[in-house]
C-alpha cells in the first residue's frame, strides 16, 4: 500500500522495483487558505475569500504583481491607467464606496498592514507594492465579504489584500533561477495627419475664416514620423535567485532580484534590486519557536516627462507635431528643431508661423529633460510562539515598514518649460515609518463532533509621515542643472510638511462548526485612531457569519446525489466595517497657514475643524453556495452582495457670514450604495496520463448609485448627483453636423435642436425645413445638460486555461469588461481647430451640402476649438462604449526530461515563450478602454501612455 498526504491511496504487488503514479484525492485535501491573524481550512471558510496561487503571476512580466491580478478573482477590478511602467494600477473590490476618501483596499504581507499607492510626491511615479519580488510570493487571499474583513474593522471598507511570502519546505536544500527577458511595443498609437494631409487640413481652418495659408511643405518635402522619435522598442529583463529548505526544526528562504524594464516611451524606465529573507526555528521540545522576516528593496524609476500642464505632457505634445517639420536641425546648438526667434517652441520650417502655444519640440523635452525617483524600503517582521498544549498559540509579532524616496524633476533652460525659467529643479525627500505590534492568542480544539476556534488580539500602528522640497530656478550654467547645488542658482525656494498618526486595536473572532455541517462564526473589533477627536476616535465593528454543508447531510449520500455533487453548502455573512482614510490627521482642529500681512509674518485661517466627524460606515451582506462536482473535479461558487456606505466625509457648504474658509466644513453626510454578484467556475476537464487541461472562468457585477448628496457636484466630464452612478459621465447631447452648413447641433432639455454659428459663436433654432436659416437665438445652458452614462464598468471578468501535455504546457489567458462608458478627450483634442497636427478622423470635416463628411465634424475654423468642440464641458460627441475582450496572455513551455535534468546535475529545467496584451477587440476608438488620467477619474481618457504588448521567453532552473 502506497500513500501520502492529499493523494488518493495506491496498492501493488510485492516485487523488487515498483513505479506508482500518486493521483491527486481533490475531495481529501484539506487546503489551507490565509484569514486575518491566522489560517483555516478552505472547506471552512465562509466568507468570500479569493485565492490566487503565487506561481500563477510570478513569470509575468511586469515590475508588479498588481496588473496581473486583473481578470483571475472575481469580484476585483483591477485596472492599468497607461503602459507607464512607474505607475500603480488601481484595484477596487466590490466597487468604489467613498467620494472623498481612498478607494484602495488594505494590503497585508505576512500579517503587517504596508503602505501601498504611490510612495513618491506629486513629481513621479513609485508604486508601492512594486517593491515585492513576484518570485518571493506564496499565495494572495483577497477578503470581499464583511465576515472576512471585519476583524480589520476600521480599515477594511475597501476589502483587503493578504499577501504571503515563501519560507522553507521540508526536504533538501533547494536553489532556485527564475529568469525572463523580452522586448515590447506600444499596443495602439494615434492616427495622424501626414505632412501633406496637414498642409491642407491646417490652410482650410485658416481659409475658411478668410484668412491667408500658413501651411507649406519645404523643399525637402518632409514627412517626419514623430511617433518613430518618441515611442520605441522597451527591452526588459528580470532575474532571481533563491536557496531555501527546511528540517524538522528550521526553515529557511533566502532570495535576491533584480529587474530592469525600459517603456515604450523614450526616458520611461523601471529597475529594481530586491533581498528577501525568513526563517523560522523551533525550539524547547518545539514548544517554543521564532522567526523573522526581511524584504529590502531599491527602486530606480524615470519619466515619462511631463510639464506644468496637459500641453506640455509627451503624449499631448508628440501628438500635436507639425508632420512638416524635421525633428533635428544640425544647425541649432541644440541638435534639434527649435525656433531661433522662441526658444520655447519647435521650428516651424517653411510655414509661416510656430506651432500653436508654443509647443516645445517633444524629441528635445523627453530626451533632455528628466523626471526621477529613487526609493529604498525595509519591510522587517519578528515573532515569536508560544504553544503550551497542541491546542492553544500564543504569539507576539512586530513588523515596520520604513521607506525614504527621493523625488524630483529637471527641466533644462535651453527650450521647453525650462527656458522661460532659466532652468527649473524640483526636489523633494519623503520618509515614512509604519510600526506594528500584535499579541494573539488563538484556541483551536475539538470535542467529538464540536470543532471551536477562537482568537483575541491586541494590535497597536504608529505611522510618521515627513517630507522637505527644495528648488531652484535661473541657474548660471546649464552643467549644474542635475542636483540642487548652492551658489548654482540665483532663486531658489524650500518646504516641507510633517504628520503622524496612530491606530489601537482590540479583535476578539470565534467560529464553531458541527460535523463539517453546521457552521457559525464572528468578530468584533474595536478600533481606536488619533485622526478623530477624542469624543469620536473609538469605533466597534463587526461582523458574523453562517453556512450549511448539505452534502454531509445523510440523505445525501444515501441517495447517491455525492456522486455527483459531491460538496454543496450554502453560506451567509453580515458586517459593519469603517474607513479610516480620512484626507487628512487633523481634520477635527482648525488648520492655518504661514501668511504676511504687509511685512510682518503672520498666520491665516485655512480650514475649519470638525469636532464632531466620526469614521465613514459600511454595512455588508453577502449569500450564497459553493458546490463541487464529480469528487470535486469541477467547483463553482456564487455569491450575491449588497453594501451601504454611510457617513461619507463631505465638504458641506456653509454661510459665508460664517467666515469659514472657502465656506466649506467637512462632514458625515454621503451615503452609496452598492450591489453585485460574483461567479466563479472551474475544474480539470481532461486529465490523463498524457494530457490535462484545467480551466477557470469568473464572471463578476456591480452597480453603485449616490443615495444622498449634499448637492449635486458637477465636474468638467462627470458629475456626483442622488440616484446616479458614482461619477456618471454628464455633457451636452450632440445631434450632429448641420448638412447645409457643417455648424455644430446639439439637443436642448426639451429635446429641441440648436445649432451653433462659428462665426459669431453663438446659437440658433434649427429649422429642419430651412437648415441654413439663424434668425431665432438661442442658449446652450447647464439645464441642457444630462447624464451620458456610467464611468464604472458595471460587469467583469477572466478565462484561463492552461492544458498539458506530456512535457509541454500552454496557458491562454482572456479578460474581459464592460457596461461602462469612456470619454474621450484624446479624441476631442486630436481635432484641434489651432495651428497643430490633428488625427486622420479630422478627414471627415464639412467641406459642402455636397461633400458633408460623416456627419460627426463640422466645418474647419481657425481658433475655434472652444466653439465647435466644447472644449471645457463634456459632450455626448466624445462618449463612446467602454466594453472590451482581450486575449492578456498566452504562453508555451517545456519542461525537460528528468533522465537529461540528472545528467545535468540538476532538478528541473524548464523554458518557455510568452506574450502579453496580444489582442484587443473592443468598439472603442481611442489607445485602450481602460486608458484614464488617475488625476481626473476613470472613464475620462486623457494623455495616458499607450499600454504595452509584450513578447518574452523565460528560464527556470531548480538544483
Amino acid at each position: 500500500m502506497i500513500s501520502y498526504v492529499g493523494m488518493v491511496t495506491q496498492e501493488a504487488a510485492v516485487q523488487a522495483s515498483v513505479r506508482v503514479v500518486l493521483q491527486s484525492d481533490t475531495q481529501n485535501l484539506d487546503e489551507i487558505v490565509v484569514i486575518g491573524y491566522g489560517t483555516q481550512r478552505k472547506k471552512d471558510v465562509t466568507s468570500s475569500i479569493s485565492q490566487i496561487k503565487g506561481g500563477e503571476l510570478a513569470d509575468k512580466a511586469s515590475p508588479s504583481f498588481m496588473q496581473q491580478m486583473a481578470g483571475r478573482a472575481s469580484g476585483v477590478q483591477v485596472i492599468s491607467p497607461s503602459g507607464d511602467v512607474t505607475a500603480p494600477p488601481r484595484v477596487i473590490i466590490r466597487g468604489v464606496g467613498t467620494i472623498s476618501s481612498s478607494s484602495s483596499p488594505l494590503y497585508v504581507i505576512n500579517g503587517v498592514p504596508v503602505t501601498s499607492g504611490n510612495l513618491g510626491y506629486s513629481y513621479s511615479n513609485n508604486n508601492a507594492l512594486a517593491d515585492i519580488n513576484p518570485s518571493d510570493i506564496e499565495s494572495f487571499e483577497i477578503l470581499k465579504d464583511g465576515a472576512a474583513t471585519a476583524i480589520y474593522g476600521s480599515r477594511a471598507a475597501n476589502g483587503v489584500v493578504l499577501i504571503t511570502t515563501k519560507q522553507g519546505k521540508q526536504g533538501n536544500t533547494k536553489i532556485t533561477y527564475d529568469g525572463w527577458t523580452g522586448w515590447s511595443k506600444a499596443a495602439k498609437l494615434y492616427d495622424l495627419l501626414d505632412a501633406q494631409q496637414f498642409v491642407t487640413i491646417a490652410n482650410e481652418k485658416y481659409t475658411n475664416m478668410g484668412q491667408l495659408p500658413q501651411a507649406f511643405m519645404d523643399e525637402k518635402n518632409t514627412s517626419a514620423k514623430w511617433f518613430d522619435h518618441t515611442f520605441r522598442t522597451g527591452f526588459q529583463h528580470s532575474h532571481s535567485i533563491s536557496i531555501s529548505g527546511a528540517s524538522p526544526k528550521t526553515q529557511y528562504y533566502l532570495s535576491a532580484g533584480y529587474t530592469d524594464q525600459k517603456g515604450v516611451v523614450i526616458n520611461n524606465s523601471y529597475n529594481r534590486y530586491t533581498f528577501y529573507t525568513r526563517a523560522e526555528h523551533k525550539f524547547l521540545k518545539d514548544y517554543v519557536s521564532a522567526g523573522f522576516s526581511l524584504n529590502a528593496s531599491s527602486q530606480d524609476n524615470s519619466g515619462p516627462v511631463k510639464g506644468t500642464n496637459s500641453i506640455s505632457d509627451n503624449i499631448y505634445s508628440s501628438s500635436r507635431m507639425l508632420p512638416n517639420v524635421a525633428v533635428y536641425n544640425l544647425d541649432d546648438p541644440t541638435g534639434y528643431n527649435i525656433d531661433p526667434n522662441d526658444r520655447k517652441s519647435l521650428g516651424k520650417g517653411a510655414n509661416q508661423r510656430t506651432i500653436e502655444n508654443t509647443i516645445p519640440n517633444a524629441v528635445w523635452v523627453l530626451k533632455n529633460n528628466k523626471q526621477s525617483n529613487t526609493s529604498w524600503r525595509l519591510l522587517p517582521t519578528a515573532n515569536i510562539d508560544i504553544k503550551p498544549t497542541s491546542w492553544l498559540t500564543f504569539r507576539s509579532l512586530v513588523g515596520a515598514d520604513v521607506s525614504m524616496i527621493d523625488d524630483g524633476y529637471v527641466w533644462k533652460p535651453e527650450s521647453g518649460d525650462g527656458f522661460g525659467y532659466k532652468g527649473l529643479i524640483n526636489k523633494a525627500s519623503i520618509k515614512r515609518q509604519r510600526w506594528n505590534f500584535q499579541n494573539f492568542l488563538s484556541f483551536v480544539k475539538s470535542f467529538g463532533s464540536h470543532n471551536v476556534d477562537a482568537t483575541t488580539v491586541a494590535e497597536w500602528t504608529n505611522y510618521v509621515y515627513s517630507r522637505f522640497t527644495a528648488s531652484g530656478r535661473d541657474f548660471s550654467d546649464p552643467f549644474f542643472v542635475d542636483e540642487l547645488i548652492s551658489n548654482t542658482y540665483v532663486t531658489q525656494g524650500s518646504g516641507g510638511s510633517w504628520t503622524t498618526n496612530g491606530l489601537a486595536s482590540y479583535i476578539f473572532r470565534a467560529n464553531y462548526n458541527y460535523n463539517s455541517i453546521y457552521y457559525i462564526g464572528g468578530s468584533i473589533r474595536r478600533d481606536g485612531i488619533s485622526s478623530l477627536y477624542q469624543d469620536n476616535r473609538w469605533g466597534t465593528f463587526y461582523g458574523a457569519s453562517a453556512a450549511v454543508r448539505i452534502s454531509n447531510l445523510g440523505f445525501w449520500k444515501e441517495n447517491g446525489i455525492n456522486d455527483i455533487i459531491s460538496d454543496f453548502r450554502i453560506r451567509g455573512s453580515f458586517a459593519e466595517v469603517g474607513n479610516d482614510r480620512l484626507s487628512g490627521d487633523f481634520m477635527y482642529k482648525d488648520n492655518f497657514i504661514g501668511q504676511k500681512y504687509g511685512e510682518q509674518a503672520g498666520i491665516a485661517y485655512d480650514q475649519a475643524g470638525n469636532k464632531n466627524l466620526r469614521w465613514e460606515k459600511q454595512k455588508i451582506a453577502d449569500a450564497g453556495f459553493d458546490m463541487g462536482f464529480l469528487n470535486n473535479r469541477f467547483n463553482l461558487v456564487f455569491a450575491y452582495w449588497n453594501k451601504d456606505n454611510s457617513d461619507i466625509v463631505l465638504d458641506v457648504p456653509t454661510p459665508p457670514s460664517l467666515g469659514i474658509p472657502w465656506n466649506v466644513i467637512a462632514q458625515n453626510y454621503g451615503v452609496i450604495r452598492s450591489n453585485g454578484i460574483e461567479l466563479e467556475v472551474g475544474g480539470n476537464v481532461i486529465q490523463s496520463k498524457d494530457l490535462t487541461w484545467k480551466s477557470s472562468f469568473n464572471f463578476s457585477t456591480q452597480n453603485s448609485r449616490i443615495v444622498t448628496l449634499v448637492d449635486e457636484i458637477p465636474y468638467e466630464h462627470y458629475i456626483l448627483r442622488e440616484g446616479e452612478s458614482m461619477n456618471a459621465l454628464w455633457g451636452y447631447r450632440y445631434a450632429g453636423v448641420n448638412k447645409a452648413n457643417g455648424n455644430p447641433m446639439y439637443y436642448k432639455a426639451d429635446n429641441s435642436i440648436i445649432q451653433g454659428n462659428p462665426t459669431d459663436s453663438k446659437y440658433y433654432a434649427y429649422d429642419p425645413a430651412n437648415p441654413e436659416a439663424m434668425t431665432t437665438a438661442k442658449n446652450l445652458t447647464e439645464e441642457d445638460k444630462a447624464i451620458l452614462g456610467n464611468s464604472i464598468p458595471t460587469w467583469f471578468g477572466g478565462w484561463d486555461n492552461t492544458v498539458t501535455w506530456k512535457d509541454f504546457d500552454f496557458n491562454i489567458f482572456f479578460r474581459f469588461s464592460g457596461g461602462n462608458k469612456v470619454a474621450n478627450i484624446n479624441r476631442r483634442d486630436q481635432l484641434d481647430q489651432g495651428f497643430v497636427n490633428n488625427n486622420t478622423e479630422i478627414l471627415g470635416r464639412w467641406q459642402s451640402p455636397e461633400n458633408s463628411g460623416d456627419g460627426q465634424v463640422p466645418k474647419l475654423y481657425y481658433g475655434k476649438s472652444s466653439f465647435l468642440n466644447l472644449t471645457g464641458e463634456g459632450s455626448s460627441r466624445w462618449v463612446e462604449d467602454g466594453n472590451f475582450l482581450k486575449l492578456q496572455n498566452i504562453s508555451v513551455g517545456y519542461t525537460f526530461p528528468k533522465s537529461l535534468c540528472q545528467t545535468l546535475l540538476i532538478e528541473k529545467l524548464r523554458f518557455y515563450v510568452q506574450a502579453q496584451n496580444i489582442l484587443t477587440i473592443t468598439g472603442y476608438s481611442g489607445l485602450d478602454p481602460e486608458g484614464y488620467n488617475t488625476d481626473i477619474v476613470p472613464g475620462v481618457d486623457l494623455n495616458g501612455n499607450p499600454q504595452q504588448r509584450t513578447f518574452m521567453f523565460g528560464l527556470n532552473i531548480g538544483f
